[in-house]
């Protein structure tokens, strides 16, 4: 972050906005009970891991698919646990490069979700809709 130079130190600007683009968890009461996460965490479910499918489009590149930079003008709080939200910085600073911020990154990965498996979630979600009369 930080560097010594001659007594002053140097700050890493791009760094600085990147970190300030992701946004600052609010301090936390230590007299409060209820544990509150991040901005960025949700509620971990257990979920059984389905078997890995081979991606439809055959030589599409990883960076092109997920790392391209999002506008969110309407965003919203998503939670995720602080081991998830670790895992998914490193991923964008690293493999990114800091072109994006996390919540691109994982807007992407939702829009591919939602368009790989839009039948089955709409299938779903017919067969557990119930109508009042």
């Amino acid at each position: 972050m930080a560097k010594q130079s001659g007594g002053m130190p140097k700050i890493d600007e791009d760094f600085m906005k990147e970190l300030i683009s992701q946004g600052v968890p609010s301090k936390q009461d230590n007299n409060k009970t209820n544990d509150v996460p991040q901005e960025t965490q949700t509620e971990t479910v257990q979920v059984e891991k389905p078997t890995p499918r081979k991606r439809k489009g055959g030589s599409g590149d990883y960076r092109e698919t997920y790392f391209q930079k999002v506008e969110l003008a309407d965003r919203q709080p998503l939670y995720v646990s602080r081991s998830t939200h670790e895992k998914l910085m490193r991923i964008v600073t690293v493999i990114g490069g800091r072109k994006v911020t996390v919540s691109s990154y994982v807007e992407n990965i939702l829009l591919r979700h939602f368009e790989q498996y839009q039948d089955e979630i709409n299938t779903l979600y017919e067969s557990n809709f119930q109508k009042p009369f």
